[in-house]
């Protein structure tokens, strides 16, 4: 049993990797050992980097790499002398002879092809040249024989270097991409192994604030996952007029009409903010993401429209509001002098749609009669679970579903003193849809305090917990060798339900 265990995960492993195993060879997924230099050799020094960088940037394998991995390639680069007359590439040659790379750092060279049995000089390389660039990504023969005129230097990158920060950064990106799609909502239905194709079919694309993603009216063989940022709909109106339709965060998608009824966009998207994406191209949607046609649809649906938009003040239509008033109650205990307990309640002003989520499980706006109802939020304070200089947690239930909550109360007064702060956290908190982090519920306010209302999370703080569980255990390691661990296991294992 535990190796059909260990063989299922190297099976996803392999999956989530298939890009890179492209990229570095092939081969089963196994953790790589740190390339080491030959005996001797001198690394280039730091003040060389940028200008090794900007000679390497001319390699388009190289320049597509992120900056912060260029400088990691970089550095493990070294020097070699080279006498004049000396042979540094010999045409013809395989294996370890044609797996480097060089940057000229001082000297010239001259490269040189056999042809009809005579060698012809085709090419010179002085300082800031770079040859050598395909024994980075294939292992094949050389195709010309390089050799020094001059007393030279040259800077060298062997393969295995690079495909070694290469396959690790490939296999970082993974990851991140496969946890990512666990917390986008409409691919819940999705099984693991599905989740892990797309890891490979999604195409990352970033745009800057007011750029189009897409435009209404072009074709369309994109759809999309928001990663990171914010982007506005928007769509024609009579008179040339632009109305605002739509507004997406983090893990909001669109595109998905015209791949589903192969048609031109009815609305144009335009980044807010710096804008990341996750793009599927149309072949590889149908195949996979054709059965999510129903659940694609009730999220796009014009009452969870509606809700967002109300969310964001966002109507201005005449007479509409902008987002509707609700009444919150919050039923506390209260210790008189004479020591005897009673009930207080104290009236808070929330949002309409807020409240209606949590006490009617997503009721939508159109659905409710304003003349007939009038919602009210009933929340009963339990214990206090925590509190700081001007803020205290306590868990709450709210009435109508017995749902518990963690209420977080912050007194007016105080947070003058670091507004930012405040509406940074809210801002965040609302914002994020992530297993591991908790998700805001509703804001409101009285007279003297703000109110935000998260997940309840019944484990305790988790510094209290690492101080209790956490052990450091000593134990003997080669020199200048890493070790990775993770808390996780032990931390989840102290929340209930984890």
């Amino acid at each position: 049993m535990g190796n059909t265990s260990s063989r299922g995960a190297e099976e996803q492993g392999n999956a989530v990797t298939g890009r890179a195993v492209g990229i570095t060879g092939g081969g089963p997924l196994k953790r790589l050992a740190t390339p080491k230099l030959p005996s001797g050799a001198v690394k280039a020094r730091q003040e060389d980097y940028q200008f090794i960088e900007e000679t390497l940037n001319k390699v388009l394998v190289f320049n597509k790499l992120e900056p912060h991995l260029q400088r990691k390639v970089v550095s493990e680069m070294y020097e070699r002398s080279v006498a004049a007359g000396e042979i540094l590439i010999k045409e013809g040659d395989t294996g370890l002879a044609a797996s480097e790379l060089y940057v000229v750092k001082a000297g010239k060279f001259e490269v040189l092809q056999r042809r009809q049995g005579v060698n012809i000089r085709v090419n010179l390389k002085e300082k800031g040249d770079v040859f050598g660039e395909l024994a980075l990504m294939y292992n094949c023969p050389r195709t010309a024989t390089v050799a020094a005129t001059t007393d030279a230097v040259v800077w060298v990158l062997e393969r295995d270097v690079f495909r070694y920060f290469l396959r690790n950064a490939a296999e970082a990106q993974a990851s991140e991409v496969e946890l990512f799609l666990n917390s986008v909502p409409i691919l819940n239905p999705l099984s693991q192994e599905e989740k892990l194709q797309l890891v490979d079919a999604f195409d990352e694309k970033t745009y800057q604030p007011g750029e189009k993603v897409v435009t209404e009216g072009e074709p369309g063989d994109y759809f999309y996952i928001i990663k990171e940022g914010e982007a506005v709909v928007h769509q024609s109106a009579p008179g040339g007029q632009r109305r605002k339709v739509n507004h997406l965060f983090r893990s909001d998608f669109f595109g998905e009409r015209a791949l589903l009824v192969s048609e031109p966009r009815i609305a144009t998207v335009e980044a807010v903010t710096p804008l990341t994406v996750l793009a599927l191209a149309r072949d590889t949607f149908l195949n996979v993401l054709g059965p999510l046609e129903a659940l694609m649809a009730r999220e796009k649906s014009p009452q969870v429209i509606a809700q967002r938009l109300s969310k964001l003040g966002t109507f201005k239509k005449t007479g509409s509001p902008g987002r509707l008033p609700a009444e919150v109650l919050i039923k506390r205990r209260k210790r008189g002098k004479n020591g005897e307990v009673s009930w207080e309640v104290v009236r808070a002003r929330g949002h309409l749609d807020e409240v209606l989520e949590m006490r009617k499980g997503g009721t939508k706006l159109e659905e409710l009669d304003l003349t007939k109802e009038t919602p009210t939020l009933i929340l009963t304070e339990g214990a206090v679970l925590g509190g700081g200089a001007f803020s205290r947690v306590s868990e709450v239930t709210e009435e109508s579903t017995g749902n518990t909550y963690a209420m977080k109360r912050m007194r007016k007064s105080a947070v003058v003193q670091c507004p930012e702060h405040v509406y940074f956290e809210q801002a965040i908190t609302k914002n994020t849809a992530h297993p591991f982090c908790i998700r805001q519920y509703a804001t409101f306010q009285d007279k003297y305090h703000l109110y935000f209302l998260f997940d309840l999370m019944p484990g305790g703080d988790l510094m209290d917990v690492l101080v209790a569980e956490a052990k450091v255990i000593r134990q003997r390691v080669p020199n200048a060798a890493w070790q990775v661990a993770c808390l996780a296991p032990q931390v989840c294992a102290c929340r209930p339900g984890c």
